[in-house]
C-alpha cells in the first residue's frame, strides 16, 4: 500500500471511505439493535441490518464490479486502500472504547458508594419533607379552628 498522495485521487478515496464507513455503522449498529433490541426496536435493527448489506455490496460493486449491478465509480487499488483505513480506523476505535469500558468496570467504585448509606440519605430527605407538609398542614387546621371560633 502506496502512502503517498501523489498519485491519489484524493476525493475519489474520500468518497469510497465515506460510503464504506457508513456501511459498516449500518451494520454493525444492525447486528447490535437486531440482537439486544425488543419488538419495533428489534424490527428497525433488522432493517438497519438490510440497509447495511445492501450499501456494502453496491460500493463493493462499485469498485470491484463483481455484480454488475452499478458501473465501476472507484479505483480498485482506491478502494482497497480505503477499506483497509476505514476498517483499520473503526477497529481502533472499537478497541478503545473496550479499554475504556474495561477500566471503568474495574474501578472499584461500588463498595465506595455502599459506604455512603444512600439509602438512610434518601429516607431522611423524605422524612423530613413529609414532616414539613405535616406541620404546614397542622398551621392551616389551627387558622382554620381560630377563624372558626371568632365567628
Amino acid at each position: 500500500m502506496d502512502m503517498s498522495t501523489d498519485n491519489l485521487d484524493i476525493m475519489q478515496f474520500f468518497v469510497s471511505m465515506l460510503i464504506v464507513g457508513i456501511g459498516v455503522a449500518l451494520l454493525s449498529t444492525g447486528i447490535f439493535t437486531s440482537y439486544f433490541g425488543a419488538g419495533k426496536s428489534q424490527k428497525i435493527g433488522f432493517g438497519l441490518l438490510f440497509l447495511g448489506i445492501i450499501t456494502l455490496t453496491f460500493v463493493i460493486d462499485m469498485a470491484f464490479g463483481t455484480i454488475g449491478i452499478m458501473p465501476d465509480q472507484f479505483e480498485s487499488a482506491t478502494f482497497k486502500d480505503a477499506l483497509v483505513s476505514g476498517v483499520s480506523a473503526l477497529s481502533g476505535m472499537i478497541i478503545g472504547m473496550f479499554m475504556i469500558l474495561f477500566v471503568l468496570m474495574k474501578v472499584d467504585t461500588v463498595d465506595d458508594l455502599e459506604d455512603l448509606d444512600l439509602e438512610d440519605l434518601e429516607d431522611l430527605d423524605l422524612d423530613e419533607e413529609l414532616k414539613k407538609l405535616e406541620e404546614e398542614l397542622n398551621q392551616t387546621e389551627n387558622k382554620e379552628e381560630k377563624s372558626e371560633e371568632k365567628e
